[in-house]
Formats: structure tokens, sequence, C-alpha cells
């Protein structure tokens, strides 16, 4: 009788042996993504000009100052820049850079446009630096300028608006 009794313990193990199943570790999270934006330089067009006719002044995101039409670039102790951001992101991170097409600038009631239109990186793309390291973004754009009436000379002013979007 022991042994029959030892025969019917192992048959009662045995589906439980057979309906084991694999079981896997859950997948860890992915990295949290954090991306962070500093301003390191503003942008600049330096000094210049306007005639009658007005016209545009443009910085590029190189630094390269251009001009239409009635605009004369003056280069009296001027600083020209391109906005500059530190962007601290994951290696892998995709970034977009949006803003309104246009911003509007203002001195005591006049207003100039200033368009973004000019990126180091392009207006999308992909972290490559660790966390710990900026990745640089130079940032272009141009001011439309009307005559010495409608835009007197001095400093205009105004709040830009750049969201850097994480995928």
């Amino acid at each position: 009788m022991k042994c029959f009794r030892s025969f019917k313990l192992i048959i009662g193990l045995l589906p439980v042996l057979l309906s084991y199943h694999q079981m896997a570790a859950q997948e860890n999270p992915p990295i949290p993504v954090e991306v962070e934006v500093n301003t390191a330089q503003f942008l600049d067009f330096g000094a210049f000009t306007v005639g009658e006719n007005g016209g545009t002044v443009s910085v590029d995101h190189t630094g390269t100052r251009t001009w239409t039409d009635d605009i004369t670039l003056l280069n009296s102790g001027s600083t020209v820049s391109p906005a500059l951001f530190d962007v601290y992101a994951n290696p892998g991170t995709i970034i977009t850079i949006t803003h309104p097409p246009s911003f509007e600038l203002t001195r005591g009631g006049q207003k100039i446009s200033l368009e973004i239109n000019s990126y180091s990186t392009g207006n999308t793309f992909i972290s490559t630096q660790n966390s710990d390291i900026p990745n640089p973004v130079y940032i272009g754009g141009t001011l439309t300028l009307g005559s010495p009436s409608a835009n007197t000379p001095g400093r205009y002013s105004g709040t830009i608006m750049i969201t850097f979007n994480q995928q």
C-alpha cells in the first residue's frame, strides 16, 4: 500500500509540472525624458540705419548679417549674434522647436516685426550629447522695418516665445 500511495502522490504533482508557464520579467520603464533649455546668448542685429523705404535686417544661425532695400549696416562697435540656447536632454531625444510665425517688438507705440527663420539644428533634431552636456542650438531671424517716420531709431523690445517640444 505504501507504494500505491506514493504513486498517487506523483500523479497528483504531474498536472502541476505540466502546467508550468515560463515567466519573464517586465522590461524596464523608459528613461525619463527631461529637457532643460537655457538662454546662453540673445539674438542681436547690431547697429544699422533705415532709409525712407525701410527694409529688412537678418542674422542667420551662423551670425552672418544681411539686409534688403533701404538699410545701411553700421559696424561701429556693434555686436551681431544669433540667439544661442543650451539644450540638455538624454541622447536620442527628439526635440522640435516651435513658435508663432512672427513676433511684434515695440518702442513707444511703434512696432517692428521679427521672424525666426534660421536654425543650426533644423527645427527638429535628435539630442546627441549626454544629458549633462548641452546641445547648442543657434537661432537667427529677420527684422522687417518701415520708414524712419514709422519706426524711429532706438531699442525695440518684446517677448519671444520659443518652445522646445520633446518626443
